[in-house]
C-alpha cells in the first residue's frame, strides 16, 4: 500500500506541479488576449477615423464640384442671355435699317409715279383749248401733285420715325 500512496501522492504532486506551470501560461494567455483586443479596438477606431475622414473629405469634394458646376450653369446663362440681347438688338437695328431703306424706296417709288402722273396730265390738259380751261387743268395737276408729294413726305416721315424708335431699342 506504500506503493500506492507513493504512486497516488505522486500523481498528486505531478499534477499539482503541472497545474502551477499552466497557471502562469493562462494568465499569459490571457494577457495576449487582453493586448489584442486592445489593439483591434485599437485598429478599429483608426479605420472608423480614417473612413470618417474620407467620407468628410468625399462629401467636401463632392460640395466643391457642385458648385464650380453651378458657377459655370450661372456663366453660361449669362453668356446666352448676353448672346440672345445682342441678337435682338442685331435684330432690331437689321429691322430699322430695313424700315430706312424701304422708306426710301418707297418715297422714291411715289414721287417718280407722281411726277409721270404730273406730266401725263399736263398732256392732257394741253391737247384742251387754250386759255383759262388748260391753265385750270395744269393747276388741278399741280395740286394733285403736290398733295402726292406731300403724302410720300408724310410716309417717308413716319417711316423714318419709326425706325428711329426701332433704333432706340436696338441700343
Amino acid at each position: 500500500m506504500n506503493v500506492k500512496i507513493s504512486t497516488l501522492l505522486l500523481s498528486l504532486v505531478a499534477a499539482c506541479a503541472l497545474s502551477a506551470c499552466d497557471r502562469p501560461s493562462a494568465e499569459n494567455a490571457q494577457d495576449k488576449v487582453a493586448s489584442a483586443n486592445a489593439k483591434a479596438a485599437d485598429d478599429l477606431q483608426r479605420a472608423q477615423e480614417k473612413q470618417a475622414k474620407q467620407t468628410a473629405d468625399a462629401a467636401r469634394e463632392l460640395q466643391e464640384t457642385q458648385e464650380r458646376a453651378k458657377e459655370k450653369v450661372a456663366d453660361k446663362q449669362a453668356a446666352a442671355a448676353d448672346t440672345a440681347a445682342d441678337a435682338g438688338k442685331d435684330v432690331a437695328k437689321a429691322q430699322a435699317d430695313y424700315q430706312r431703306d424701304t422708306a426710301d424706296a418707297d418715297y422714291e417709288v411715289a414721287k417718280t409715279k407722281a411726277e409721270g402722273e404730273l406730266k401725263v396730265a399736263q398732256e392732257r390738259c394741253d391737247g384742251q383749248a387754250a386759255g383759262n380751261a388748260r391753265d385750270t387743268c395744269r393747276t388741278h395737276a399741280k395740286t394733285i401733285y403736290d398733295r402726292s408729294i406731300a403724302e410720300a413726305k408724310a410716309a417717308f416721315n413716319r417711316a423714318k420715325q419709326t425706325a428711329a424708335t426701332a433704333d432706340k431699342r436696338a441700343h
